[in-house]
């Protein structure tokens, strides 16, 4: 009875709320601020009808339970929070490359027409296409319309967007551009200086740009001296990977804004975005250890978190017991439903009307006034599989000891490797590979390393589409390097401490200093 109420109860809420979703300006009225408890309550109720539905009528979804021994029913034991934390959570590993993407559909089948496939390439290298259908089309375009209006609201000039993301089969570039082609003026660039450039200085001045891309791209765009940037009037958009503040603040000598979004392939493309609100909270929080530690997992992750706001009546973000984000989409059209998909993103939840007190506790009584949302707050740390994030790629030190282990020669030469992601003295976040010889090889001092840092830098582009991509795309200056360094030397040097191999490092500005550590060997673009 109580599940026949609450599903009645979200049906009647989706035929008031789907029509007004159709127009930018009644969608707004949606996200207006004092029903945020209505939406976080409605969110859930929406996430338990989609697990109800895949699990009724998703074949892969269905035999997924029975093999952690439930059934299609959710069994309250509790609150509705604490129930759905008993459904087992999905990943790509144990979910999407175990069935076929028609057993992972509704009705055990694709649609005939209105599919769009998106790819991602994880660090295995092997493709991975992702099934959308025109409702979940439809539902990204109409969040990423209202994003758009609210920054156009405020431009002084007509908006043309310069969208740099890169192009081709890889999810947000052509999202993007299929998203906003009916509300603003949109040239589909790609991650390409020379037509952005050429394409200001033809159109002038009379607009605002709005530049999208990754923001390693955007900062050596706007470094770019063949245009007056001072001239024009620039809002850049990312996405892919965070910022630091310090290169927000260098993006802001030439934009007179920088916000980012959140999304992955795996679900979707904008699950949340930036704000005025989440920029000031951030910047706070950098500034002001005493919030970072009342608000934020600083201290255990090592990281600034990035800050989003998202809608819980569309997606149910939870955190487990690892720290990681575990997402469900809570709307029922998706036509591959993901219920309690975990990324493998460190992150966590707060509420607004629980910052709000610890902000005007601390004084940072400018962060309130910047809230106009009262959204919730997703705290994003980055991956937690050990992954680094590059130019809007992800490269993991598995794929790299794959590379390690796929010749016989280098795996017994080579007895550890490291990712090392770092940000050199210009704020521009940079890669090093760095491979260990151990002390045999050392002494041996045989192994052709110039053929060998060939083999690796070509292997590892092959194996992961998407960082063949980042190489190629990079912007001067952010290439990555790879060296190899005898036993015990340069980044390996305090090794023999350690109980355990660290396979990534993710280092702050300047602590490369005294290293001696050898960068000079840069990946060759093509």
């Amino acid at each position: 009875m109580r599940r026949a109420l609450a599903f009645t109860l979200v049906a009647l809420v989706d035929a008031v709320v789907r029509p007004l979703t159709y127009s930018v300006h009644t969608h707004k009225l949606l996200l207006g601020p004092g029903i945020e408890p209505l939406r976080w309550w409605l969110g859930r109720l929406r996430a338990w009808r989609t697990f109800d539905l895949a699990a009724r009528e998703v074949p892969a979804y269905r035999a997924f339970l029975a093999e952690h021994g439930r059934d299609s029913r959710l069994r309250r034991t509790g609150s509705l929070a604490e129930t759905f934390r008993g459904i087992p959570e999905m990943d790509k590993e144990s979910y999407v490359k175990r069935w076929s993407i028609s057993e992972r559909c509704i009705g055990g089948a694709l649609p005939r027409r209105g599919v769009v496939v998106d790819e991602s390439s994880g660090s295995s290298g092997t493709p991975t296409s992702w099934v959308r259908g025109s409702e979940e089309r439809a539902a990204t375009r109409q969040l990423l319309q209202v994003g758009f209006a609210r920054t156009a609201s405020s431009l002084r000039k007509k908006p043309f967007v310069l969208n740099a993301f890169s192009l081709g089969a890889w999810a947000t570039g052509m999202n993007v551009t299929a998203s906003l082609t009916e509300v603003t003026m949109i040239k589909s660039c790609g991650p390409d200086k020379d037509k952005i450039i050429a394409t200001m200085r033809e159109f002038g001045t009379d607009y605002t740009y709005i530049i999208t891309s990754y923001p390693p791209f955007l900062k050596s765009l706007f470094e770019d001296d063949r245009l007056d940037w001072a001239a024009y009037d620039i809002v850049a958009a990312f996405g892919g990977e965070g910022i630091s503040e310090n290169m927000r603040s260098h993006i802001l000598k030439y934009a007179h804004s920088v916000f980012g979004s959140y999304g992955a392939s795996d679900l979707e493309i904008n699950l949340s975005i930036e704000t005025d609100f989440t920029v000031a909270l951030r910047r706070a929080i950098s500034a002001d250890p005493r919030l970072s530690e009342r608000l934020t997992r600083t201290g255990e992750y090592g990281v600034l978190p990035m800050i989003f706001q998202f809608n819980p009546f569309d997606y149910l973000l939870e955190t487990n017991d690892d720290g990681e984000l575990v997402v469900t989409i809570a709307r029922d059209r998706n036509i591959n439903p993901r219920v309690r998909y975990n990324i493998h993103d460190r992150g966590h939840v707060a509420r607004v009307r629980d910052v709000l007190p610890v902000l005007k506790e601390l004084g940072h009584h400018t962060v309130v006034a910047e809230k106009f949302l009262d959204l919730p707050l997703l705290f994003h740390y980055g991956r937690s599989d050990m992954s680094v994030d590059y130019n809007g790629a992800v490269i993991g030190p598995d794929a790299l000891r794959d590379v390690v282990h796929g010749d016989p020669e280098l795996l017994e030469a080579i007895e550890n490797h490291r990712l090392i992601s770092y940000e050199d003295g210009r704020g521009d976040r940079q890669l090093h590979i760095a491979l260990q010889l151990s002390a045999a090889a050392t002494q041996d001092g045989t192994l052709d390393q110039d053929r060998f840092r060939t083999y690796v830098t070509t292997e590892l582009r092959r194996r992961n589409g998407d960082f063949n991509n980042g190489v190629r795309t990079a912007p001067d200056g952010t290439l990555p390097t790879i060296a190899f360094y005898a036993h015990r030397t340069g980044p390996f040097a305090t090794d023999s401490g350690k109980l355990k191999n660290e396979y990534v490092w993710q280092l702050p500005a300047g602590a490369l200093d005294g290293w001696e550590t050898d960068l000079s060997h840069v990946f060759p673009r093509e």
